[in-house]
């Protein structure tokens, strides 16, 4: 994606926002959300580092070292 295309997402997204979000919340979310990313550095994993998570994600799983979905949401829901 160029420089000119992404400046005109951005564009078209604050005109989003200006057209249609007129609800206070909601723009306090949207700003958090623009605050977090603000300053995050993006991720930056090499392709053997995504290979070996992954390789090793497949070996806990055939070892029944993982948390279900359902185990996952009751645990955040007690939380």
């Amino acid at each position: 994606m160029t420089a000119i295309e992404l400046n005109a997402r951005k564009a078209e997204m604050i005109r989003m926002i200006m057209n249609h979000v007129n609800n206070e919340v909601v723009v306090s979310e949207l700003e958090q959300v623009i605050r977090r990313f603000a300053g995050a550095e993006p991720c930056c994993y090499t392709p053997e580092e995504i290979k070996a998570s992954a390789l090793e994600a497949i070996r806990q799983r055939k070892d029944g070292r993982y948390t279900s979905h359902e185990d996952m949401k009751r645990l955040i829901d007690n939380a």
